[in-house]
């Protein structure tokens, strides 16, 4: 269905050939003119000087509310979310404009179900009636540095202060979602607290669509995916950067705040009504906009009014905001113009970096603590052991087939240190339990990580170790879909020891195809992939199969690539 986004008056007759019953959404008590039109916790002086117009710009013969709050959410309730997306991004609706107190909160009750009264409960529960804005502290997860409010009075900012508490209280998963305080702010301007509360907690829980990162490993995932899109899709804007920083990375610390600090307020107010259906990838595209008149305008600026430019660039693209050169029509037309950006695509590459920083995490943590007990071992005079329970270990595994004493202690030393002074568990050998997969996957999946081992009729030793929990297979509608994390890892013990890490330890340019580390299903199981798979074991553990993967960049762990199974073994971790 084409929606003509000049005359809402025509969609909506369309919907009336449907049968459609449209609902009249218009603000009567905000009729009286243009004095409601922010809520009451905002400094209608301090906005009026930010707008640069008195509140409000509109005229009752401007906008028919009603009109266009039922053609938008009828598009939704018809499953036209396509032509929604479009109508928000081209409609050009003021800041102060009556018709987004009931458009925000209506967009977050249908696409993200925010409704109740839980803010209420929890206001007399926590604080009573008599608390002050002082005595209740704001939580850990917002960034202490960026509490923007946008000219919210001191009423308005001891509520988002009881918000953020509240959202705390009711959310503890949250550990840090440094925008939260900008976009409850935001929010305030055009909705009570319970309903800045509703929409504020569906944000954050919604599973459909990701809107506010909620760890700082997910924010700092968000620097590395707003690099490789700058790099994909404002290719001048990059080359700029790079010209000017020898740290790219560090240019984009403060992306998010170029948007929730930096921009003029109208700016925000509209890039908001998009955010609230596309999520993230609004954010993004907002960001690629200001990067590409970022390095289009910078060199113009500084020749024409001689502007020394600091060698900060971040600090450079934060003052080019607060003057942004362009209005916010061609502003929103560059963002949205941007070809091919896709969730999907979003979704790709904050997976793969915050596995990337996961697995580098780990690592870091495991050679600290590594370095640790060598020192503490050196200052006693005692011979330092990879493992706190090495004897214990021998002892549980004494009875392997395919292991000897040298092979478990090298394999020992190449696991994450938090487990590698646990207990081993058998939890499947082929000499006991038979050759079926199925049986493998039922003695095996309840564990988080295993690790296996397997002898080859070659009498070739060489194994991996697996980092998520096989009943991770089931998860998706795909019969072989891949799971697992960085810290997966495979090895070869007879003829030659050597480990192969994940190739995203090493580098930071790797394809796709290498964050491909577990799989498996009744007929086969696989580690690593990506142009051959590390280890592939069939059904009956018969024809299996070993090849240079993207995962790990190996080389095939035995003689002849395609081998049978004499003895697997698989371990768990107590």
């Amino acid at each position: 269905m084409h929606v003509n986004t000049e005359d809402p008056g025509t969609v909506q007759g369309s919907f009336a050939e449907k049968g459609v019953v449209l609902r009249d959404a218009t603000l009567d008590s905000y009729s009286d003119g243009s004095s409601h039109i922010f809520s009451e916790f905002v400094d209608m002086d301090a906005i009026r000087r930010n707008l640069g117009q008195s509140a409000s710009s509109f005229t009752s013969d401007d906008l028919e509310n009603g009109d266009q709050l039922s053609v938008l959410f009828n598009l939704y309730k018809l499953g036209q979310k396509k032509q929604l997306k479009q109508l928000l991004r081209q409609t050009m609706w003021p800041a102060d404009h009556m018709i987004r107190h009931s458009l925000w909160t209506s967009l977050c009750r249908h696409l993200l179900k925010a409704d109740g009264d839980l803010y209420n409960e929890m206001d007399k529960e926590l604080f009573g009636d008599d608390v002050m804005m002082e005595d209740i502290p704001l939580p850990g997860f917002v960034d202490q540095v960026n509490l923007t409010s946008y000219h919210l009075s001191h009423e308005g900012l001891h509520l988002i202060t009881k918000i953020i508490a509240i959202i705390n209280h009711t959310n503890p998963d949250v550990s840090y979602s440094p925008a939260a305080f900008s976009v409850a702010s935001l929010f305030l301007h055009y909705m009570g607290p319970s309903d800045v509360y509703n929409c504020l907690y569906a944000l954050l829980t919604s599973k459909d669509t990701r809107y506010l990162t909620q760890t700082s490993i997910s924010l700092e995932a968000s620097k590395l995916v707003l690099r490789d899109l700058t790099k994909k899709y404002a290719k001048s804007a990059y080359v700029h950067i790079v010209r000017q920083s020898s740290n790219t990375e560090a240019v984009f610390e403060n992306w998010l705040w170029w948007i929730y600090r930096d921009l003029p307020f109208s700016y925000l107010v509209k890039i908001t009504d998009c955010f609230l259906v596309e999520g993230v990838k609004v954010h993004y595209r907002a960001v690629l906009a200001i990067l590409i008149l970022y390095a289009k305008y910078s060199g113009k600026r500084t020749a024409s009014n001689g502007e020394p430019v600091s060698v900060n660039i971040s600090n450079n693209i934060s003052r080019f905001c607060e003057k942004m050169p362009v209005d916010v029509t061609k502003f929103l037309k560059i963002a949205f113009g941007i070809r091919g950006l896709s969730r999907k695509e979003i979704n790709r590459l904050e997976l793969k970096h915050e596995m990337y920083i996961n697995s580098r995490n780990l690592v870091q943590s495991t050679k600290n603590d590594l370095m640790m007990r060598r020192a503490s071992t050196h200052s006693i005079g005692v011979p330092m052991s990879r493992s706190f329970s090495g004897p214990i270990v021998m002892q549980h595994m004494k009875g392997s087939s395919v292991l000897t004493p040298d092979m478990l202690h090298t394999v020992w030393s190449w696991l994450p240190a938090r487990l590698a002074v646990c207990v081993p568990e058998l939890l499947f050998t082929s000499e006991e339990h038979g050759t079926s997969l199925r049986t493998v996957y039922s003695k095996i999946e309840s564990r988080q990580q295993t690790l296996f081992f397997i002898r080859n009729t070659e009498n070739e030793v060489f194994g991996a170790f697996c980092s998520a929990s096989w009943q991770q297979r089931k998860s998706k509608e795909k019969n072989l879909s891949y799971f697992g994390t960085g810290e997966t890892f495979i090895f070869t013990l007879y003829p030659v020891k050597f480990k192969y890490d994940w190739v995203g330890l090493l580098y930071e340019d790797i394809p796709n195809t290498a964050n491909m580390f577990l799989a498996g299903d009744t007929s086969i199981l696989t580690i690593g992939g990506g142009r051959g798979e590390a280890i592939q074991l069939d059904e009956n553990l018969v024809h299996c199969r070993t090849e240079k993967c993207d995962t790990f960049d190996n080389d095939p762990l035995c003689e002849k690539q395609d081998f049978t199974c004499k003895v697997v073994e698989v371990y768990g971790f107590k």
